[in-house]
Formats: structure tokens, sequence, C-alpha cells
């Protein structure tokens, strides 16, 4: 093998490399999204939404069955709507 063909090699094997740490890193700061199957919106009001933001994970049982679209407020029932 000469040196231009093991240097394409390389690049493409350190390429690789990034483009996996890129989709790690986003996968651990929940910026991706899986949008795989049908999907349905609920909506829930609540008077104290705690810390909860925008993209959160809702959780049952310890399993991420959605995330938080959007917060908004309800100036008539004062109440936020999820």
């Amino acid at each position: 093998m000469d040196k231009t063909t093991l240097d394409i090699w390389v690049g493409l094997f350190v390429a690789m490399g990034i483009a996996a740490l890129m989709g790690l890193a986003m996968k651990v700061g929940n910026l991706t999204s899986n949008t795989l199957g049908e999907t349905y919106a609920v909506t829930a009001n609540y008077e104290n939404i705690g810390g909860l933001k925008p993209r959160a994970p809702v959780k049952s049982s310890g399993v991420v069955v959605g995330r938080i679209d959007s917060i908004k407020f309800d100036t008539k029932a004062y109440r936020c709507q999820i």
C-alpha cells in the first residue's frame, strides 16, 4: 500500500471517529429527536411545574416516553399548560 492510499484510509477513519463523537455528544445533550413512529400530543394543566423546561424528558417507570414541547401560562385559570 503506498503512502497516498494509507493517508486516505487514515483520513476516512479519523473523519468517521469525529462524526461518531459528534453524534454521541448530541445524543447525550438531548439535541436529537427520535420520531420513528406515529406521535400524538398530550396536554396537561399544572399549578406548579417545578423545574420543567421545554425538551425535558417525560418518564414513566424510568423509561422516556416523550418530551415536553412547550410550556404556556393560562391567564384565565392561572395554571401552566404543558
